[in-house]
């Protein structure tokens, strides 16, 4: 290797191990942070990024990113360039997202299919004569396998004696889902009312549910010719540029200064275009019905703190008494 070579990669080795310093300290210094504090937007929006991948893809993402570091540390010792890195390892990381424009579309299909199909359940039992409460308790085992973890936690908070309306709201914002938040004013309603007819309004709601989830299907086949175009357009794309960038005559460019700046940019303009491929192929979940809980109200409603809270009033009163 050149010098220049072996000073990037001192620089690069240099960079790594202040990183990990930096991330040792934060590890043994760890600050608290306050229960109420929102999560920051950058985070919300990574996860939800994460959330529209595949399953299989999302799986085994670490191994992308360790793909991604690699092509990025190769690419910038080979070409002595470092935005030839830099977009390498951005390349590889997006691939998940270039190869599935839109994995959110059956994920909400098959969560609109499994809370039609829990409902149905709800309704069987409460009409056989048992309460809400107890039909979700009784359907935690059966529940649909997509919604399951949170059916289970749902009725887990109810048999601790948590408070029904606040567990019924934690378990929307769990999905945050238009689809999901009808569910739950039902729920809400009859909590407060209890009035009759909740076999044949569940019924009804497990009816409207599934016919949105055949319509977001007949929806999804129509995008299906989108998202196969965006997918190739976007390879044939890339493979263009990595031609030109490693084409002697073409590429040579690129490697001066101004050519890093116009390439970094020419990078974003194509990363904002293929974000807006991306949007145009994908299905928006139903907008939510329900505010968002607190962050310290969505920790968890348990059973010591309801019965803290339902203790309290009861001390007052003996203590009223007393005196």
């Amino acid at each position: 290797m050149s010098s220049d070579q072996w000073s990037l990669l001192a620089a690069l080795c240099g960079a790594v191990l202040v990183a990990g310093l930096l991330l040792v300290v934060r590890g043994v210094t760890r600050v608290p942070v306050a229960a109420d504090r929102p999560p920051s937007r950058w985070v919300v929006r990574w996860q939800a990024a994460q959330a529209a991948l595949p399953d299989a893809w999302a799986r085994r993402y670490r191994f992308i990113v360790i793909a991604a570091a690699l092509a990025a540390v190769g690419t910038w010792l080979y070409w002595a360039r470092p935005v030839h890195g830099l977009l390498a390892g951005v390349a590889v990381l997006g691939l998940p997202w270039i190869w599935n424009p839109a994995g959110t579309s059956g994920r909400q299909i098959v969560r609109l299919e499994a809370l039609a199909e829990w409902m149905q359940q709800l309704a069987g039992v409460h009409e056989s004569g048992g309460t809400l409460d107890s039909a979700i308790t009784a359907s935690a085992t059966r529940a649909p396998q997509v919604i399951r973890p949170q059916v289970r936690l749902l009725a887990a908070r109810l048999r601790v004696g948590a408070n029904p309306s606040m567990a019924y709201r934690q378990f929307a914002d769990a999905f945050a889902d238009g689809a999901v938040d009808n569910a739950v004013m039902l729920f809400l309603t009859h909590a407060k009312d209890h009035g009759p007819g909740l076999s044949r309004a569940l019924q009804s709601m497990a009816s409207l549910t599934e016919q949105e989830a055949i319509s977001l299907r007949s929806l999804d086949a129509k995008r299906s010719q989108v998202r196969t175009g965006t997918r190739w357009v976007s390879i044939i794309s890339l493979a263009i540029a990595v031609y030109i960038l490693t084409n002697p005559s073409w590429g040579q460019i690129y490697r001066t200064a101004s050519g890093q700046l116009v390439m970094l940019v020419l990078g974003l303009m194509f990363a904002g275009a293929l974000v807006g491929m991306r949007k145009l192929a994908q299905s928006k979940p139903a907008p939510r019905l329900l505010a968002p809980l607190p962050s310290a109200a969505a920790a968890g409603d348990g059973a010591p703190r309801a019965l803290g809270a339902a203790a309290k009033p009861a001390k007052q009163k003996a203590k009223g008494a007393l005196l």
